[in-house]
């Protein structure tokens, strides 16, 4: 497993903060790691990760890519965050007014990108937003728990299904595993872990840093426990895999 799609069932409830955690937790420990941002309509994960003021591509310079990409290279023009994860953004390419509507990236290009990505990582962590996993993603559901987060969860499971979810991360301002596990039960889903409110989060947002740097926390400590289960799921690929696909101009 190289590929994981974090999806949130409400807004707002951390996915883009867990994908990049996930990404630089991942880097850290000398993984090959990425973190993809697969919610074009957003104002970019490379926000979340700090990097919005450094050069690199973003995913409007591949919207006119075809075939699956040399993943290596691409890896070489991303901006990085943390401790050396790239991040593939949509979101603005520059601070001109008209360069902040939203990218049309065509689902052709998405897969192939994340082909290429996929060749050359270790671990690629994709933050779709309220939108389902890709195929080929294993899917982490992030659920509020709260009458109204359990209600966004079960409209959508009942619109996206569950087929590749490995299951839930639930979101509480507090830890409260009884909860959790009822909310997981409820929903038919494994409860993965929950993620609390975290200060350093906030702390690392004014700093301009990754989240998941701060090497203590609630979020760091739930992206160390992910990152090990993904690591120890197949063994690593990206040495075996290198040079293949196309070359990026």
């Amino acid at each position: 497993m190289t590929i994981l799609g974090v999806a949130g069932a409400s807004g707002g409830v951390g996915t883009s903060t867990l994908s990049v955690a996930l990404g630089v937790v991942a880097a850290r420990r000398g993984l090959a790691s990425c973190a993809v941002d697969g919610d074009f309509a957003g104002g970019g994960l490379q926000v979340t990760a700090g990097v919005e003021h450094l050069p690199g591509h973003r995913w409007g310079h591949l919207n006119e890519v075809e075939g699956r990409v040399d993943g290596a290279r691409l890896l070489e023009r991303l901006p990085a965050a943390g401790d050396g994860c790239p991040v593939l953004s949509a979101g603005r390419m520059s601070h001109v007014l008209d360069a902040l509507v939203p990218e049309r990236i065509p689902e052709p290009v998405v897969r192939d990108v994340l082909a290429g990505l996929d060749d050359a990582c270790d671990l690629v962590v994709v933050d779709w937003g309220r939108s389902a996993p890709a195929p080929g993603a294993v899917g982490l559901l992030v659920v509020g728990l709260s009458a109204r987060g359990l209600a966004d969860a079960e409209a959508w499971l009942g619109t996206h299904g569950s087929d590749n979810l490995a299951g839930i991360i639930a979101r509480a301002p507090k830890v409260d595993d009884r909860l959790a596990v009822a909310t997981g039960e409820r929903l038919g889903l494994p409860l993965l872990g929950v993620l609390e409110d975290d200060r350093s989060v906030r702390a690392a947002e004014r700093r301009g840093t990754a989240p998941g740097s701060v090497r203590r926390g609630p979020l760091r400590r739930l992206a160390e426990r992910l990152v090990t289960v993904a690591a120890t799921t197949e063994p690593s690929r990206h040495t075996a895999r290198a040079g293949r696909g196309r070359a990026l101009r």
